[in-house]
């Protein structure tokens, strides 16, 4: 079940982020709780493989964050491409789910989520590959986003 994100979750988060395989290393060196709060979010999610008539428990395998577009996003250059201001989109960050049988799966159920709760708000969603290093290009195809190429980091 998909659920807000807790303090308590944190450690669990940072576990599953240090046994995960990401490309460039974004996160080395990084405090990872840290990461995990840079952005003041308007949502955290995590998933939780608890049975939904559970009680949240500590068996957080994924996470999602859904917040503002910074200036390291390229908010403005993406606004403009969208033919839009700035507040009319929502980035999605933070996409990563721990290595299981069920990790496509999962991930696909998060951002179809976040996309769905962008877009119930009115506002256009988009994903800064730098903020989702653990996603690949053709995943973001699979669900409609498409590439802006820029020269500062790859958005979609």
């Amino acid at each position: 079940m998909i659920r807000e994100r807790r303090e308590e979750d944190l450690d669990g988060l940072c576990l599953i982020l240090e046994n995960l395989d990401y490309p460039s290393g974004i996160l080395a060196g990084n405090d990872l709780k840290e990461w995990l709060n840079e952005y003041d979010a308007e949502q955290s999610w995590v998933f939780d493989s608890a049975p939904v008539t559970v009680v949240p428990t500590k068996n957080v395998v994924g996470h999602i964050q859904i917040y503002r577009p910074t200036e390291n996003a390229s908010a403005s250059y993406l606004a403009k491409h969208a033919s839009k201001v700035t507040d009319d989109l929502l980035s999605i960050g933070k996409l990563f789910v721990g290595p299981n049988k069920h990790e496509y799966g999962i991930r696909r159920h998060l951002l179809k989520e976040a996309v769905k709760y962008i877009q119930r708000q009115g506002k256009l969603p988009v994903l800064d590959l730098h903020e989702n290093e653990f996603l690949s290009k053709g995943f973001c195809e699979k669900f409609g986003f498409e590439e802006i190429p820029s020269v500062d980091c790859h958005v979609y």
